[in-house]
C-alpha cells in the first residue's frame, strides 16, 4: 500500500473531480428546458454528490484526520470547463455533452487506476463500483449524443425487427 500521504492526495484530487462534477451538471440541469433532459442532468448531479459522501467516508477510514483544503485541479477535463471564460465558449448542447464525455472517460480510468492504491477489498471494491458507474454515465451521454446527431436507430433502421423470428 502506497503512504498515507501519496493516497491522501489521490483521495483529494478525485473529491475536487467530484466536486467539479457537481458544479457542472448542476448549472447544466439549470440551463435544460426539456423536462427528461433536466432529470438525467440532475441524476448525474446527484450521482456526483454521492461519489464525493463515499469518498469522505473512504478517507476517514484511511487517512483520518480533516480532509484540509482540496486541489485546485481534480480531473483535467471538468477543470479546463471552470477556467475563466471557457464555460461561456460551450455554445451548442454537443459541446457541453462531448465535455462531460470526456470527463466520464477520466474519471471512469481515474478510479480504475487508482484502485490499486488500497490493500482492502471492501475500498477497491468501492472503487471498481464508482468506475463502473462513471462508466455507466459514458454510456448515457454517449446515447444522448447519438440521439442529438440523429444516429440513434436501436433496432428499426429497415423497419424489421430482430426480435421477431
Amino acid at each position: 500500500m502506497e503512504t498515507k500521504e501519496k493516497i491522501a492526495g489521490v483521495l483529494k484530487t478525485a473529491l475536487k473531480g467530484e466536486e467539479d462534477g457537481y458544479r457542472y451538471y448542476d448549472l447544466l440541469s439549470q440551463k435544460a428546458t426539456h423536462p427528461d433532459a433536466k432529470r438525467k442532468l440532475e441524476g448525474l448531479r446527484n450521482d456526483e454528490a454521492r461519489h464525493k459522501a463515499t469518498l469522505i467516508e473512504i478517507y476517514g477510514r484511511v487517512v483520518g484526520g480533516d480532509i484540509g483544503e482540496l486541489p485546485e485541479e481534480g480531473l483535467r477535463p471538468l477543470a479546463k470547463v471552470f477556467e475563466k471564460g471557457r464555460l461561456k465558449a460551450l455554445k451548442s448542447e454537443m459541446d457541453y455533452i462531448d465535455l462531460a464525455i470526456e470527463a466520464e472517460l477520466a474519471a471512469t480510468k481515474h478510479y480504475q487506476e487508482q484502485k490499486d492504491l488500497y490493500d482492502e477489498k471492501d475500498i477497491k471494491d468501492i472503487f471498481e463500483k464508482m468506475a463502473d458507474e462513471e462508466h455507466g454515465h459514458y454510456e448515457l451521454l454517449m446515447a444522448e449524443r447519438q440521439a442529438l446527431t440523429g444516429n440513434y436507430y436501436w433496432f428499426g433502421i429497415d423497419g424489421a425487427s430482430p426480435l421477431e423470428d
